[in-house]
């Protein structure tokens, strides 16, 4: 009994931290992405408990080709990159070059032959017009300062009737309400399709239209 209650206590200063400390620092300087050195916050077993269920709601299936904007450390690029298999591919795209070293590492380990990855911004995605299948951001759009400029090279990349997931988590320091993250990626031309999860992680899903509106 003891040991359960000083774990509940380690966790609750853990919660406070994150909580309080880091959503002050995030407050200050306007929303950054999440620095390398605290990548362990995003890829620990305790966050693995509550996100496993992240991927299943993205939706992605075998042979598409899927952009993952901001991967991180890759919590989920392994995961998503075995999903997309066979004959198909993920492409992961980090604006921090250590974290797609990360990624990288991952990748090896998983013996994974279908990941391609970039170091540059969401303004500026590596990719032709209409190429990817499927784009999913795990707690990543709200530390874009540009988010409209962002989304919109995304819908540039993603072909007509495509999905673009956006994944947050209540504990993420920018956490944005399920209506504002609506109203971004609509701004930018997408349709919003489905949801899942609740307002601790929640998952909306978009749909690019098959057909411009004229």
């Amino acid at each position: 009994m003891e040991v359960v209650y000083i774990i509940l206590i380690l966790l609750g200063g853990v919660a406070f931290f994150w909580l309080v400390i880091i959503r002050i620092l995030a407050k200050v300087k306007g929303g950054e992405p999440c620095p390398y050195a605290v990548a362990w916050l995003v890829n620990n077993p305790l966050r693995r408990c509550y996100m496993d269920r992240v991927i299943d709601r993205v939706g992605i299936r075998s042979g598409e080709r899927v952009l993952e904007l901001g991967p991180g450390p890759g919590a989920f690029t392994v995961e998503a990159a075995r999903r997309t298999q066979p004959g198909g591919s993920l492409v992961a795209v980090d604006i921090q070059p250590e974290m797609i070293f990360a990624v990288k590492r991952e990748v090896e380990k998983a013996a994974l032959d279908n990941v391609e990855t970039h170091i540059t911004s969401a303004y500026q995605l590596p990719l032709d017009d209409t190429s990817v299948d499927r784009a999913f951001l795990i707690t990543v759009l709200p530390e874009i300062p540009d988010k409209n400029r962002a989304i919109s090279e995304i819908y540039r990349v993603i072909k007509p009737g495509g999905v673009l997931s956006i994944t947050e988590e209540f504990l993420d320091p920018d956490y944005p309400l399920p209506r504002t993250t609506i109203r971004w990626v609509e701004n930018a031309g997408f349709r919003f399709a489905e949801r899942h999860g609740n307002w601790w992680v929640y998952t909306l899903n978009f749909r690019k239209p098959k057909k411009e509106n004229n």
